[in-house]
């Protein structure tokens, strides 16, 4: 098969840092189309991969019936996912998203049972799923290194809301990204959970709003936050495994933690990124373990997806649309249990759509 004709759609920040340098070291596709509402960013990205004129487009509908594209690569405002995910499908483009695929899970699985319909592949950006040390992690789980599992404990905690002069953009506005910090870093610390193997089955949380106003985007005019800053969560998983989730965007001084504890019969393991990776395995016997990946863990995320829609050279690892909607079902049953103070169950979730 020939390379695939790939178009990128929002091509902020995200795009820029996380999904294009994967794709440029991909010799299965090419970018050929690109796709933003800001005339600016449109003229300048388009400019650096040298993507002629006609090929820039300000509304993605455009580029889908271009003929132009064979694949696109979804990274906007996370109220934007799941309308442009289902014109992908109405186009028959196969589609990588960004997390979190929605802004709920009746939305996500819509959309998702859509693809399915068509078998069109669909991939979502949980990145996590192709860290090296989160790789060998879930392979040493697997192989029952630590026997049955009984405690998961994750934190991840930044900064990144209190960056001096942060105005008040499409993450701190809950018509654009419901849940704030929730959807944008617990979406990934549940699927890590998810890749680790285990499912969510009911789950209780708390939620709440640090820095409650910021400076319009466009004036100097100061208005509400309306996401929330930091979130903690208690989840009961499949086979008695019970988690727990931090998660907050409003630390000072961390510019990125992230610990994951597993507990068991055999042992514990601890995966930490802060100043830089380790993976440590500690036995009962008192043995202390250090894992190190080698480089058959490497994964791109950017070429799982190629590779996802050429159907080859796959491990079972990619995070597809299952991943997508697990994750969201895990999310809205958090979003609801702040609200209405009590644990929900995933099936409580999964029997609303």
């Amino acid at each position: 098969m020939s390379k695939l004709r790939l178009g990128l759609i929002g091509v902020g920040g995200i795009m820029n840092g996380a999904h294009i340098p994967g794709y440029l070291t991909c010799d299965d596709c090419e970018i050929v189309a690109i796709c933003d509402i800001n005339p600016e960013t449109l003229k300048k990205v388009g400019e650096k991969l040298n993507i002629p004129e006609e090929n820039r487009f300000l509304h993605h509908e455009d580029m889908m019936k271009s003929g132009l594209v064979d694949v696109v690569d979804i990274a906007t405002p996370d109220n934007m996912h799941c309308p442009i995910a289902t014109d992908a499908v109405k186009y028959d483009l196969p589609f990588s998203v960004e997390k979190p695929m929605g802004m709920t899970y009746k939305e996500v699985k819509k959309v998702c049972d859509a693809a399915a319909e068509k078998n069109l592949p669909g991939h979502v950006c949980f990145s996590w799923h192709y860290f090296p040390y989160i790789r060998m992690m879930r392979e040493k789980l697997a192989t029952g290194m630590l026997g049955k599992i009984y405690h998961i404990y994750v934190r991840c905690i930044r900064n990144s809301g209190m960056w001096e002069g942060r105005r008040l953009e499409w993450r701190f506005d809950e018509k654009q990204s419901a849940s704030g910090v929730m959807g944008d870093l617990s979406s990934h610390m549940f699927s890590i959970a998810n890749f680790l193997g285990h499912e969510f089955v009911s789950v209780s949380a708390d939620a709440g709003i640090f820095v409650k106003e910021r400076q319009a985007l466009d004036s100097d005019e100061i208005l509400p936050v309306t996401t929330w800053d930091w979130c903690n969560v208690l989840a009961k998983m499949d086979n008695d495994v019970n988690a727990t989730f931090q998660i907050s965007r409003t630390c000072e001084h961390i510019d990125n933690w992230v610990q994951i504890e597993v507990y068991g019969e055999k042992g514990r393991m601890e995966y930490v990124n802060r100043h830089g990776e380790t993976l440590e395995v500690q036995t009962n016997k008192g043995e202390v373990i250090q894992l190190i990946p080698d480089a058959s863990y490497k994964a791109v995320q950017s070429h799982k997806f190629i590779n996802l829609v050429k159907n080859q050279n796959l491990d079972g690892t990619e995070a597809t649309l299952v991943d997508a909607y697990k994750s969201q079902a895990a999310l809205d049953a958090a979003y609801r249990s702040v609200k209405e103070g009590r644990w929900v169950t995933i099936a409580e979730v999964e029997k609303d759509v």
